[in-house]
């Protein structure tokens, strides 16, 4: 058993923010509960008796997967059809996608694959309790003919909200895989790990815990290269439900970065309602960095758009400085535009401390 001290267990941690208005960013398809018209309504969750509008973490999982596609060029795995189910190629080594996002492979009467994806992610979920509006439509696009007067009528719902999301990658798993029959230890086929070790730039590595599973890792910089690529696909994400008539932006308009040691990310609670408004809460970011600063293995990086929630003054947060002394020790903070910060935190955190591990 490996002492902890010595386990370099490297999270990237982030929380982002999102400024939509009239928005029906991912929809559960028609209200059955009325059967005189066409309906959609939107996700929604309850909690006590306020409404909060939400998107599927899988639905922001598939923004994300195509901006890494588009943007960077990223071979998606193929989904083929085996028996009843659709899989992926559970081929981590030559498809990024299946790599970061995951997958499970399961065909009839033979080997099960699975990998547990090193990128996880929330729902994205409004800050504050939201007003469900009813829209109403007519599908009505000729003059002067018998359909003016009988025009097909449709309802859906929208909402206007900052929505919050966390994501967390874990940079010891990224493009590190096991042959093992074991229940989600196999992630690749025994030929796959030949392929890969045929390779001089890959290497074999022990277990973060247990020293008896070996584990196969691509080169350093095939594996920096797919933590940086899907980070700055953030700057470039786009999706979402009704973009025809209800369009919105689903880039982040704040985002937080840092590489921290741990799973938990920190920042689930920096964005909070105050009486029906959302706020980005200076004290609770403040409380994160003294509360995690032993796990810090990086600086913070605050990126936020300009005009969004301008009644945070991001000067602020560092209470007149550009850093935080904790414990003796001195936390720097970088603040910018969202791009800039993501750009700064991949440029100079990932092949740093991919190359430490």
């Amino acid at each position: 058993m490996s002492n902890k001290n010595e386990i370099k267990n490297y999270f990237v941690q982030g929380a982002i923010l999102i400024d939509v208005d009239g928005a029906s960013l991912n929809n559960m398809g028609l209200d059955t509960s009325i059967s005189d018209r066409n309906r959609i309504v939107t996700k929604s969750i309850k909690k006590g008796r306020s409404i909060y509008a939400f998107v599927s973490g899988q639905a922001w999982r598939y923004w994300w997967r195509e901006s890494c596609a588009m943007n960077y060029n990223w071979s998606l795995s193929p989904i083929t059809k085996e028996g009843d189910n659709y899989v992926t190629q559970a081929n981590p080594a030559n498809f990024e996608d299946d790599d970061l996002f995951g997958y499970m492979r399961a065909p009839s009467g033979q080997d099960t694959y699975t990998r547990k994806s090193p990128l996880k992610n929330s729902i994205l979920v409004s800050v504050s309790p939201v007003k469900l509006v009813d829209e109403f439509s007519s599908l009505n696009r000729q003059q002067n003919s018998i359909e003016d007067a009988n025009p097909m009528l449709y309802g859906s719902e929208s909402y206007s909200a900052i929505m919050k999301g966390m994501f967390s990658i874990d940079l010891d798993q990224v493009g590190t895989f096991t042959s093992m029959n074991r229940s989600g230890y196999q992630n690749i086929s025994a030929t796959i790990k030949e392929e890969l070790l045929s390779d001089s730039k890959n290497k074999i590595v022990t277990d973060l815990i247990n020293k008896n599973i070996e584990r196969v890792r691509l080169s350093d910089e095939a594996r920096i290269k797919r933590v940086s690529e899907a980070i700055k696909a953030l700057k470039d994400i786009s999706g979402g439900a009704k973009l025809t008539t209800n369009y919105n932006s689903v880039k982040p308009d704040f985002i937080i970065l840092a590489v921290l040691k741990g799973g938990n990310n920190p920042f689930d609670n920096i964005a909070i309602d105050e009486n029906g408004k959302s706020i980005i809460s200076e004290d609770a970011i403040k409380e994160v960095i003294e509360d995690n600063v032993e796990n810090l293995r990086s600086d913070i990086y605050i990126g936020k758009a300009n005009g969004f929630k301008n009644e945070f003054d991001v000067g602020n947060i560092t209470f007149g400085e550009d850093s935080l002394k904790v414990d003796n020790r001195e936390i720097k903070i970088h603040f910018g535009s969202v791009n800039k910060m993501i750009n700064q935190f991949v440029d100079e955190n990932i092949e740093k401390i991919i190359q430490e591990m």
